[in-house]
């Protein structure tokens, strides 16, 4: 039997990707948002889809995406009929410019809607936050209503050309909104515009429910929490340290009996930090607010730096005054009982006890020239400050104390849907900002997401949308695995290592080499086999996703 083969493909985990998009529909939803033409060879839906492939597996320029093509199983990641040639630059180009006319940010949308509902993913409490990203090159745009590529302080105060990425999502990091804004647009006023629009969106996807938005400091701002109430959510944030309602309300804790806080709670299962927490309430711009001073075991390690740097620097103060003073006595006693009521006055140290007196000293005379034989040294009382320096270890506990602690604001009722919403509740949320966080790593992994190589700025924020697209699909296929990946029955990692919240990567590194072998057979058709059998984990992974090897053949 004279059988041949035709290609053999690096499939690895794409044909995985591939599946989970088309299940959720999306290429169907992105082709009745960005009509067929019928002109083309190709569909948007075509386009997203290879992009998506291309970002999720180490990405490229898209000057070499149609070569990639050629690499790939086309007809079985995409659709049946597609020639890798007509993935030319000059054709994704032109789909990129037609997705951005099609309303590029809308499509982003819709999609995240629909990976929602088709999740049957809750849609109680969102995280929001930004981030930038560098960008380089002279871009010339048509139209002076796009995005804005400038130049702008990026998170680490550093002066560069860049684009800003808006994120709403859930607990699980899975996006619900998503924009790709001007790269110096300020957070204070993204957050209460960010929330009429996401209100819109819940609108349009008929949900009315009360909801909750947590973000950062940058939303404490009277517009974000008018516009809060008005798109029916509540507000769970941190104050500003300015704020003169934060500033009350840490002095009025630190007047508080430990009696007074909670007891000590970990909200990490192992080696977490522990916290305690003390509430009141006040008004900022006229909307009553519950303010909950928030008490850590681990201290801010900037915050860390910072004590001991004043400490090493009062200490060295305090030294050289020592020597000050002694090199320098005074002749009579009201005079050193006048500088020493003055030290005292000037000496206010944090973190050491100082004990200052006068001290009388008696010694000979000194004199010009050689003393006479036999005379008697003439003697003189002199009087000097003397300094006991001594580290406060109490001071400098209730220091790191008040450092680690930090305030938290919010416009959520203490019972919420039939649910007590205490102060470790409202902890618990906020610390679920880590979720919006780690995607901002995502975005910035040069594996996904290297450099921009296009010349237009629509493009460039087209580009920026898919990113938000795959790193959406990338949080449903983390989740959909980690949901049947138990403490009890961990997967094998990469070293044998026990996985048992495998990441999205540390999940595709388990089929990074699953190949699939094209054969032609003796009568023309086409059949596709497995270079290897697939592993014990592999096929455990497949079956809690709901596939098999099929989705390879």
């Amino acid at each position: 039997m004279d059988v041949r083969i035709r290609a053999i493909y690096e499939s690895s985990y794409l044909n995985i990707i591939s599946t989970i998009f088309k299940d959720l529909g999306l290429p169907q939803l992105i082709d009745r948002l960005v009509p067929v033409d019928p002109q083309c060879q190709t569909r948007a839906s075509d386009v997203v889809g290879l992009l998506l492939l291309d970002i999720l597996s180490g990405r490229q320029a898209l000057v070499h995406l149609e070569r990639w093509a050629h690499d790939i199983d086309l007809p079985k990641l995409i659709r049946p009929g597609l020639d890798p040639s007509w993935f030319n630059d000059d054709a994704i180009a032109r789909h990129l410019d037609r997705l951005y006319e099609a309303n590029i940010h809308q499509v982003l949308s819709s999609c995240l809607v629909q990976i929602y509902k088709k999740e049957g993913l809750p849609l109680r409490v969102f995280h929001a936050d930004t981030t930038d990203k560098t960008v380089y090159g002279a871009y010339e745009s048509d139209s002076s209503d796009g995005l804005h590529i400038t130049y702008g302080y990026n998170r680490h105060h550093r002066w560069q050309k860049q684009i800003g990425f808006g994120l709403i999502g859930n607990e699980d990091g899975i996006p619900f909104y998503g924009d790709v804004h001007d790269g110096n647009a300020p957070d204070k006023t993204w957050n209460p515009e960010v929330l009429s629009r996401v209100h819109e969106q819940l609108k349009q996807a008929k949900i009315e429910d009360e909801w909750m938005y947590v973000a950062d400091s940058a939303a404490m701002t009277k517009d974000t929490l008018a516009q809060t109430k008005a798109a029916n959510a509540f507000l769970i944030t941190r104050g500003p340290s300015s704020l003169r309602i934060v500033k009350t309300a840490l002095s009025e804790a630190d007047a508080q009996p430990d009696s007074a806080w909670s007891a000590p709670f970990a909200l990490a299962e192992k080696n977490g930090a522990t916290h305690r927490v003390w509430e009141t309430a006040s008004t900022y711009e006229g909307q009553p607010v519950r303010l909950i001073v928030v008490e850590s075991s681990a201290l801010d390690q900037r915050k860390g730096k910072t004590l001991e740097t004043e400490r090493t620097k009062e200490a060295e103060l305090l030294r050289e005054e020592q020597a000050r003073w002694e090199r320098h006595p005074f002749s009579c006693r009201e005079d050193a009982e006048q500088a020493l009521a003055s030290l005292k006055a000037s000496l206010r140290p944090r973190f050491h006890r100082v004990e200052a007196v006068v001290e009388e000293i008696v010694r000979p005379k000194k004199r010009r020239g050689r003393p006479k034989k036999g005379a008697e040294p003439e003697m003189e009382t002199l009087y000097t400050l003397r300094l006991s320096v001594e580290f406060n270890q109490d001071a400098w506990e209730q220091a790191r104390r008040k450092a680690s602690r930090f305030v938290l604001v919010t416009t959520v009722p203490k019972e919420w849907r039939g649910q007590p919403m205490d102060a470790q509740e409202i902890l618990k949320l906020y610390k679920g900002q880590i979720s919006v966080e780690m995607n901002f790593s995502f975005l910035k992994d040069p594996f996904f997401t290297d450099e921009i190589y296009v010349k237009k700025p629509e493009r460039v924020a087209v580009l920026g949308y898919l990113f938000l697209l795959a790193l959406a699909i990338y949080r449903v296929f983390q989740r959909r695995v980690r949901q049947f990946i138990t403490p009890e029955r961990p997967l094998k990692g990469a070293g044998g290592r026990k996985l048992t919240r495998p990441t999205g990567q540390a999940i595709f590194q388990l089929f990074w080499y699953v190949r699939v072998v094209l054969l032609e057979l003796p009568d023309g058709q086409i059949q596709r086999r497995l270079g290897k059998p697939l592993t014990p984990d592999q096929r455990r992974i497949l079956q809690g996703l709901g596939m098999d090897e099929s989705i390879y053949l």
